[in-house]
């Protein structure tokens, strides 16, 4: 249990959150910025997190709440391996609007992760949308459904907060 909140939660979903959020904070003002200008790479993230609904909603049908959180949790594997591979910190000094680009990806992954893992964790996924600005009237799966539902550019963003700290096994 200690293992996979570590790994899944602390290291994953909170990092990426934490890491995206805070970059938000530092290069853009904490403004939400605008999804412009996709590359192939941005569609694919957004398109795997948009994917999940879907995917999800056949696997709960058949009681599988296992593969449903598997899934998620591959599409944050995947938000991971983004972050890192198109480096927002670097395009911060070479090509600020790629850079914005790339933070409103992982701003609208984050909001489609969280949003979906709200039936297992509402406590921790609240206080992520919380940061993200979504306000409680569109933190349903149907604000996951259709064109243009996404974190409005231009939102304020407060400060991120850390929602899952790691877990020491020798102070449990």
């Amino acid at each position: 249990m200690i293992g996979r909140i570590n790994s899944d939660l602390a290291n994953n979903l909170g990092n990426l959150a934490q890491r995206t959020l805070s970059l938000v904070q530092k290069n853009l003002g904490g403004v939400a910025p605008a999804l412009d200008g996709l590359t192939d790479e941005d569609q694919a993230l957004l398109g795997a997190a948009r994917a999940l609904l879907p995917a999800l909603r056949e696997q709960m049908a058949r009681a599988e709440l296992h593969g449903a959180l598997g899934r998620i949790f591959e599409v944050a594997d995947a938000a991971n391996r983004y972050i890192d591979t198109q480096a927002p910190w670097s395009l911060k000094k070479t090509d600020p609007a790629r850079m914005a680009t790339v933070l409103a990806v992982l701003v609208e992954a984050i909001r489609t992760l969280v949003l979906l893992l709200q039936p297992v964790m509402p406590t921790a996924c609240a206080a992520i949308l919380d940061q993200l600005a979504v306000p409680p009237d569109a933190r349903s799966f149907a604000a996951l459904e259709g064109e243009g539902r996404v974190v409005p550019p231009g939102t304020a963003l407060p400060p991120p907060k850390g929602v899952f700290p790691r877990i020491e096994a020798e102070k449990v």
